[in-house]
């Protein structure tokens, strides 16, 4: 179990905007586990579940999207679906929705 890197960080902030309820518990928030491609990330922290619903998504033009999900209000994880090939990571989701260069355009 380790503390949030930097990719999955800057997805959460760009995916809840400041004010949002559920922003309370990053700070609070661990990796559990990722994949190896860096597309899924799930969490664990005070009473986090598996089971869940998308409480935030974007876009990522039009090579997929980024979900968030939670459980009774308490984040799960986070998982990049891509639409093409090569698979999109957290990192380039990120960059896509802070608006910085690279990939996807």
């Amino acid at each position: 179990m380790t503390q949030l890197p930097a990719d999955v960080t800057r997805v959460l902030d760009a995916l809840l905007p400041e004010g949002h309820p559920l922003r309370a518990q990053i700070p609070r928030l661990r990796i559990e586990c990722r994949c190896a491609c860096g597309c899924t990330a799930y969490f664990t922290g005070p009473d986090t579940v598996t089971r869940a619903e998308v409480v935030a998504g974007a876009v990522i033009g039009c090579d997929g999207e980024v979900l968030l999900f939670a459980d009774a209000g308490r984040l799960s994880w986070l998982e990049v679906c891509s639409w093409t090939d090569p698979k999109l990571t957290l990192a380039e989701a990120a960059r896509h929705l802070l608006g910085e260069p690279g990939r996807p355009d």
